[in-house]
């Protein structure tokens, strides 16, 4: 009996031990987390781990909160919170928020993660938590670039770019990067997945965003939907500064229309190129309605040229916030980047045109009146 007993208590000791030993094997990361994060940047690298077996915790503030992501896309409960979790509980971090800063016990776990080199992803705001726990003196980052300022003053060299490694730290800037950036993670880690992913920096050669699909990111349809709506924005305001180069008097003003409208028809190319060589879809352009059309041309028949000037520049204001939204809504880093140059391309006329409108006004500026309505939330 007595030997029956022994044998049952090796066994189960022998069983423990292989328990503990498979529990080891994980990778363990938290994820840490608050009230209205962004969508993407939680669900990408939350699932991705997961399908790299690793295991993944959601730490919190507080225990009894349901947090929420702000787009309604993504709701999740913590299973710790930073106040009773150390370092040494886990191989990596993920940072995906940066409200969480105002946590102290938030600030000092990723202080002392960095000190002991555990792997830290940090994305969008996230870079925030890193600054406050003054973590960043020296390190090559990229991030968001209205952040730029701020992780220069924190000592840090900022890079740019969607994702750079330096050593245990790896940073990225908004949700086009953050597949690539799980991944990058993962690698770090010793994970493997069963796709095949290439070196992290060939953003251009590799689509990201069916892995970022894969992970709870942007779907086909998204994309291919903020393609359209780019395609069909640029599409109408070049026939509309078509219409203000051919009634515009000043030849300088004449020029400036003419050389958007020639620019707007490249990004029209850029975007249906992207929309058809990775997607195979064409754009309905008969589908945009005809009254929008009419409205215009109503309009145009009694215009004078400051009235052109409020038109053309509201219609480049309206281009500027919708290519901006849409930067920050997709999980794709090619269609993302297309959005950038069209951006950046807009930005620099709407300077132009309210220089040129300030001049011909004097002191009777009124505000820009856009004929069409923003496109993207």
């Amino acid at each position: 009996m007595y030997s029956e007993l022994l044998s049952i208590v090796s066994r189960f000791q022998q069983v423990n031990n292989m328990v503990s030993t498979e529990r080891d094997d994980f990778k363990r990361v938290a994820i840490l987390i608050e009230n209205q994060f962004e969508d993407f940047l939680f669900q990408v690298p939350y699932k991705a781990l997961q399908t790299a077996g690793a295991k993944v915790s959601i730490i919190g503030s507080r225990m009894n909160e349901e947090y929420h992501g702000k787009r309604g896309k993504v709701t999740h409960k913590p299973d710790d919170t930073a106040t009773e979790v150390r370092a040494d509980d886990f191989d990596g971090f993920v940072v995906p928020v940066g409200n969480i800063r105002a946590n102290p016990f938030v600030v000092s776990l990723i202080a002392e993660a960095m000190a002991q080199e555990k792997a830290i992803a940090v994305v969008g705001y996230g870079i925030q938590v890193l600054i406050e726990a003054d973590s960043l003196k020296g390190k090559r980052v990229t991030g968001l670039e209205s952040l730029r300022k701020d992780i220069e003053n924190a000592g840090a060299n900022y890079i740019g770019g969607p994702v750079i490694a330096d050593g245990n730290l790896i940073t990225a800037r908004r949700p086009s990067d953050i597949a690539i950036m799980a991944n990058s993670l993962i690698g770090y880690l010793g994970l493997k997945l069963e796709e095949e992913t290439p070196a992290d920096h060939q953003v251009h050669t590799f689509d990201w965003w069916r892995l970022g699909s894969a992970w709870g990111g942007s779907s086909r349809k998204e994309i291919v939907d903020a393609l359209n709506t780019a395609i069909i924005g640029e599409r109408y305001t070049i026939e509309a500064f078509k219409q203000y180069s051919y009634r515009a008097k000043d030849e300088k003003l004449r020029n400036i229309l003419k050389e958007i409208n020639t620019t707007k028809q490249n990004h029209v190319k850029l975007l249906e190129n992207r929309l058809h060589d990775a997607f195979d879809e064409r754009v309905t352009w008969q589908a945009f309605g005809s009254e929008v059309y009419a409205a215009l041309h109503s309009w145009l028949q009694s215009s004078d040229e400051p009235s052109i000037l409020r038109r053309a520049l509201g219609d480049i204001q309206t281009g500027v916030i919708d290519t901006y939204h849409l930067c920050q809504q997709l999980t794709d880093p090619i269609t993302v980047a297309i959005f950038d140059e069209i951006k950046r391309d807009l930005c620099q006329y709407e300077q132009r045109l309210a220089e040129f409108y300030r001049t011909l006004s004097g002191d009777k500026i009124q505000p820009p009146i856009p004929t069409t309505i923003a496109a993207v939330n």
